[in-house]
């Protein structure tokens, strides 16, 4: 949740809270409006001197397209919350956003500040039926971690140390206002993004559930804690039911540092983390295979050769002449021996984060536990980011944080194991018809449609989530043109959300420079899943 969002937060409960918030709420519309209004209107005026000429409208916008794209990426980093989600994720979808857009758009970040205490206080004090003080033995103010619409504090109770999750008082009525905000702005301007800002309004709908979430907390720590598989490897918090109640929620507290750390201690030592905030939204944007700008002289934002956005854009194509002489995985082998290298000369900040063999063997536990959640959980975290995910000093990963969270049914676990069966077990894409022809059959069955339905694109499109970064992915014209030719008109909820989790550990893996294939890590439990359940078709 941006700095906005925090700001208009931290205010004080009296009798008249809520009205109140829904004066603050009313302003924050207003604001919102207030900004974007004159925008619009030049967009009209321009459409109006056009005089229904669409060449020249469309030189028109996108004279505007280039001058007001950093003033939008500005506005929603200012609101935050709500309007940063829905505008990475209207940075993925080319067909209905221009690309002066796209390219500001995805420099959005997710990092957020604390909301202040005092707030914070008032929703424990409310939900939780005592003052603080009686409560817990000692509480930390400075939150562990903030997110979008709560922060976690670590707390002493009854002598032992837990942490409450505390979701921002008034939260509800500010993300209320957002989803008008947003949705009278897409009725505007692009009628079509109204089915993406579906999924993201149902996101923060899910995440709000507190009840839902400690529900959640409970069945995976019940569910993976006594598993014979990763007990003594993989621990999850277990909730204290005395202290989730309402808008908050109480849980053991996991010592050790997050693999964040880890992960940015080595991207560092490669020069790669500077121009992040934080490492989740490196691993994410790393993996658009389409992001850098076609335009001469530089980046889509016009800077100078010196600037990190065009030196990043320089790598980038040198590293695609390295990854096409020999191969991916050698590309990634030589990055990781020159990161490991360069950590080793850095003896004293060494003992912060395990080795990175210990790493590639912690982060295959996560690749592991992750298909476990989907093919013997019958749910799974969504969001999986390097924040999520703790090193804790016995040498064992704790996960937490489950406020996004995806249910599959027993039928949909049957089609994501024949998919993923099938992606594991055929050449890249084009080498085989027969084995186009059976990943294609297995995404269609899932329910993937695209306009002509042809196998070229529905046997793509799963490789490209769930299989090895290949060289030929690294050139945007090559992806584009294929998609673009038959696009995808339809993707159960689902799969998207099963695809977001592979993106991030994909990402995880990438992040110690490690090409690793999704579909073959997830490969045993599908099997398995078969095998128990029948795999008819």
């Amino acid at each position: 949740m941006g700095a906005c969002y925090s700001r208009e937060l931290c205010t004080s409960s009296d009798p008249d809270e809520k009205q109140a918030r829904g004066e603050n709420t009313n302003f924050r519309i207003l604001r919102f409006w207030g900004s974007v209004g004159p925008i619009l209107l030049h967009y009209k005026w321009e459409s109006l001197l056009a005089r229904g000429d669409e060449t020249d409208r469309q030189t028109r916008h996108g004279r505007l397209h280039a001058r007001y794209a950093p003033e939008a990426r500005q506005i929603i980093e200012n609101f935050g919350g709500l309007f940063i989600k829905a505008g990475q994720a209207w940075s993925t979808k080319p067909e209905i956003t221009p690309k002066e857009y796209i390219a500001e758009l995805r420099k959005l970040q997710s990092e957020v500040p604390p909301v202040c205490w005092q707030p914070i206080r008032e929703s424990l004090e409310r939900d939780l039926g005592a003052p603080v003080e009686k409560i817990f033995d000692s509480i930390e103010q400075q939150p562990l971690g903030s997110a979008s619409i709560g922060q976690a504090h670590r707390v002493v109770w009854r002598g032992q140390h837990a942490v409450v999750k505390v979701q921002y008082p008034g939260v509800r009525d500010v993300i209320k206002a957002d989803l008008k905000s947003i949705e009278m702005l897409c009725r505007i301007t692009n009628p079509e993004a109204l089915t993406i800002l579906k999924g993201v309004f149902e996101q923060f709908e899910s995440e709000l559930d507190y009840t839902q979430e400690h529900r959640t907390l409970g069945m995976f720590a019940r569910a993976i804690n006594s598993s014979p598989e990763f007990a003594g490897q993989v621990v999850v918090p277990a909730p204290i039911e005395s202290l989730c109640k309402g808008n908050v929620i109480g849980m053991e507290f996991l010592p050790g540092p997050k693999l964040e750390y880890a992960l940015r201690e080595r991207l560092e030592a490669l020069g790669m983390s500077g121009q992040y905030t934080n490492v989740k939204d490196m691993l994410m944007q790393q993996q658009h295979i389409d992001s850098e700008s076609d335009e001469p002289g530089g980046g889509a934002d016009g800077q100078t050769s010196k600037s990190p956005a065009v030196a990043g854009s320089l790598l980038q194509r040198i590293g695609r002449l390295a990854v096409g002489a020999v191969g991916v995985d050698s590309v990634l082998c030589a990055m990781r021996l020159a990161s490991e290298a360069r950590l080793r000369c850095r003896c004293p900040r060494r003992g912060r984060a395990p080795p990175t063999r210990d790493l590639h063997a912690m982060l295959r536990t996560v690749l592991r536990v992750h298909g476990y959640q989907i093919f013997v959980c019958g749910m799974f975290n969504c969001d999986p980011h390097p924040g999520n995910i703790l090193l804790l000093p016995d040498g064992r990963i704790g996960l937490i944080d489950f406020g996004l969270c995806a249910t599959v049914t027993p039928a949909e676990r049957t089609l994501l194991a024949k998919l993923f069966i099938a992606c594991a077990d055929s050449p890249p894409h084009g080498v085989s018809i027969e084995a186009d022809a059976r990943v294609a059959k297995a995404v269609r069955k899932i329910g993937v449609r695209t306009e002509s339905s042809g196998n070229q694109v529905l046997s793509l499109f799963p490789r490209l989530a769930f299989c090895k970064i290949r060289p030929e992915w690294l050139d945007r014209t090559h992806i584009k043109n294929i998609m673009e030719a038959d696009k995808i008109v339809d993707i159960p909820v689902y799969l998207v959300m099963v695809a977001r989790c592979a993106g991030l550990l994909r990402g995880l893996c990438l992040g110690l420079q490690e090409n690793i294939c999704i579909a073959e890590a997830w490969k045993p439990y599908a099997e398995q899943w078969l095998r128990e359940h029948g795999d008819e078709d």
